[in-house]
C-alpha cells in the first residue's frame, strides 16, 4: 500500500475513531449521572483522572517508537526493531509496575488525600484497585500498538481501536438494563480496552515474525532512542499537567460533585477542543515544508490566511455554543444544572485560544522549542496555583478561572512576545486580521439570536410543542442554532475578500471532482 494511500485510510479511521468516542462520551455522561447519581459518578472521574496523569510515565516513548521503528524498518534494519522491541516492553514493564505501586499508595491514603466520606472512600478504593491491576497490561502491551503503526497500518489500529469501545457500549447499556453497580460496571469499562491486544499480537506475527515478546533492557538502544524521547517529553508535561490535574484538585479541594460538574462541562465543551487541538497535527506536515525550503510567501499565507480560517470555525463553535448552552445543558443533563451556565461560557471563551494554531505547527515544524516550553510551564504552575487556591470557595469556578489564566499568560507570551521577536510575525495584523473580526462577528450574531429567543419559544409554541419538555427544547435549540448559523455566515461572506473567496471556490470544486 502506498504512503499516500495509507495516510488517506488513517485520517479517514481516525475521523471514525474521534466521532464515535466523542458521541459516546456525550451521551454516557448523563446517562451514568442518572444511573449512579451525581456524587458517585464525580468518583469515577476522580479514579480516572487519578490514573490518567501517570500516562507522563510514558517519557515521551509512544511517539518516540514510533518514528524509530519506522524509520529502521524503511532502512531494513530488523534486528535493531527486535532489540527495540523487547526494550520497550522490558521499560514498559517497569513503567507498568510503579503505576501500579503508585496507584496503591493512594488507595491507602485516599482518605486523606480526598474530601470524600467514608462510603465514597469505600468505592474509590475499589475503582484504584482495578485500575492497578490493570495498568499493569495496559502498559506492558502498549508498544504492540506502536510497532503496527510503525508499519503503516495505522488505519487499521484505528479500525479495531474501535473494537473496544463497542465493548464500552455494551457495558453501558447492560449497566442501566442490568443495574450493575458501580464497581462492575468500571472493572468491565476498563477491562474492555484489552479487547485490542489479541488483534495486535496476530497482526505484529503475521507482519513482523522475527520479533520477540520477551521484555528485555538494550543499553544501546536506549541511549540511542531516550535523547529524542525526553525533548519530546520536555515539551508536553506542563500541558498535559494543566488539563488532567485540575478534576484531581477538584478531588482533593472540592467535592465529588464538583467533579461531576467538571465532566460535564467537558464532555461538551471537549468536542470543540479536540476540534481546535487537530489543526496543528493536519498542518504540520505541510508547515515542515514551508520552513525547510525557506518559502516566506507560505509562510505568511499561514501565519495569517491559516489562522484567519482557524478563527473562523473555532469562533463558530465557540459563540454557537454560548447561543444555545441553556438548552444543550438542560438537554444533556437537565434545568438543575444551569447553574453552571456562566461557568460554560466563559470555558468556552477559553477556547478561543486555540485559533493560534496554524503558527503554532509552524512553531513544531522548527527546531528550537524551548520557549514555549517555558511558557507552558509558567502559565500551566500559574493556572494550576489559582485553581487550587479558588476551588474551595468556588468549586468548579475556580478551575475555569484558573483556565483564564493559562490562556491569558499562552496568548500574551506569543501575541507580545515570540512572534515578533522569534518568528518575524506580525501581531497585530494576526489579532486584527486574522482573529478579532471573527470574534465580534460571533458576539454580534450571539446578541441579535438573543432578541429572537422569545419570537422563537412563540413560534414553538404555536407549533403545539411544550418548550418544558425535551421535544419542545430541541426545536429551540434548532431554531436558534439556525438563526445563529445563518447570520454569522452572512457575516463572514461580507468579510471575505476576493482571494479568500477565489481559495474556497478551487477547494470546492476539487472536492466535487469527480476521482
Amino acid at each position: 500500500m502506498s504512503s499516500e494511500r495509507s495516510i488517506i485510510k488513517g485520517v479517514y479511521w481516525t475521523t471514525i475513531l474521534n466521532v464515535v468516542n466523542a458521541v459516546y462520551g456525550f451521551i454516557s455522561v448523563p446517562l451514568l449521572i442518572g444511573h449512579f447519581g451525581k456524587s458517585e459518578y464525580g468518583i469515577i472521574g476522580l479514579a480516572m483522572s487519578v490514573n490518567v496523569y501517570m500516562q507522563l510515565m510514558d517519557l515521551g516513548f509512544n511517539s518516540t517508537n514510533v518514528r524509530f521503528f519506522s524509520s529502521w524498518l524503511t532502512g531494513s534494519q530488523t534486528d535493531k526493531v527486535k532489540k527495540a522491541f523487547s526494550t520497550s516492553l522490558g521499560f514498559y514493564g517497569i513503567v507498568g509496575l510503579i503505576n501500579a505501586i503508585v496507584l496503591l499508595v493512594v488507595l491507602l491514603h485516599s482518605s486523606s488525600l480526598f474530601n470524600v466520606d467514608s462510603a465514597q472512600d469505600s468505592i474509590l478504593k475499589s475503582l484504584l484497585a482495578i485500575l492497578m491491576v490493570s495498568a499493569i497490561i495496559n502498559w506492558l502491551t502498549s508498544c504492540f500498538e506502536q510497532l503496527v503503526k510503525a508499519t503503516e497500518n495505522v488505519a487499521w489500529v484505528q479500525k479495531y481501536t474501535l473494537l473496544p469501545k463497542l465493548v464500552q457500549i455494551l457495558v453501558l447499556v447492560a449497566t442501566l438494563t442490568l443495574n450493575f453497580s458501580i464497581q462492575v460496571y468500571f472493572l468491565l469499562t476498563t477491562f474492555s480496552l484489552l479487547a485490542i491486544i489479541p488483534p495486535l499480537i496476530k497482526k505484529i506475527r503475521q507482519d513482523l515474525p522475527y520479533i520477540s515478546f520477551r521484555p528485555s533492557i538494550n543499553i544501546s538502544i536506549l541511549k540511542e532512542i531516550l535523547p529524542y524521547s525526553l525533548n519530546i517529553f520536555s515539551f508536553s508535561i506542563f500541558q498535559f499537567s494543566f488539563y488532567n490535574l485540575r478534576p484531581v484538585f477538584l478531588g482533593m479541594q472540592g467535592t465529588m460533585e464538583s467533579v461531576a460538574d467538571y465532566r460535564i462541562l467537558n464532555g461538551i465543551i471537549g468536542i470543540i477542543s479536540m476540534l481546535g487541538g487537530t489543526f496543528t497535527g493536519v498542518l504540520l506536515p505541510s508547515t515542515s515544508k514551508v520552513v525547510a525550503e525557506h518559502n516566506t510567501d507560505a509562510y505568511n499565507r499561514m501565519a495569517y490566511d491559516g489562522t484567519k480560517y482557524i478563527s473562523m470555525l473555532i469562533c463558530f463553535f465557540c459563540f454557537a455554543m454560548m447561543t444555545v448552552g441553556s438548552e444543550v445543558l438542560t438537554l444533556y443533563v437537565g434545568r438543575d444544572y444551569l447553574y453552571l451556565i456562566p461557568w460554560f461560557n466563559v470555558w468556552l471563551l477559553c477556547t478561543l485560544g486555540t485559533h493560534n494554531q496554524a503558527i503554532s505547527s509552524l512553531i513544531l515544524a522548527g527546531s528550537d522549542i524551548r520557549a514555549i516550553s517555558y511558557s507552558s510551564a509558567v502559565a500551566s504552575v500559574a493556572g494550576l496555583a489559582v485553581s487550587w487556591y479558588l476551588i474551595p470557595g468556588k468549586q468548579i469556578g475556580g478551575v475555569v478561572i484558573g483556565f483564564v489564566v493559562y490562556t491569558m499568560i499562552q496568548m500574551l507570551f506569543y501575541y507580545l512576545y515570540y512572534w515578533r521577536r522569534k518568528m518575524n510575525i506580525n501581531s497585530r495584523r494576526v489579532f486584527f486580521y486574522s482573529f478579532l473580526p471573527y470574534v465580534l462577528s460571533g458576539l454580534l450574531c450571539m446578541g441579535l439570536t438573543a432578541l429572537f429567543h422569545s419570537p422563537v419559544v412563540s413560534l414553538t409554541k404555536l407549533m403545539g410543542m411544550d418548550v418544558t419538555d425535551r421535544s419542545g427544547l430541541f426545536v429551540v435549540f434548532l431554531l436558534k442554532g439556525l438563526l445563529f448559523t445563518s447570520a454569522y455566515a452572512g457575516c463572514i461572506y461580507m468579510l471575505l475578500t476576493p482571494t479568500d473567496r477565489s481559495f474556497f471556490k478551487t477547494r470546492i470544486k476539487k472536492k466535487n471532482r469527480p476521482s
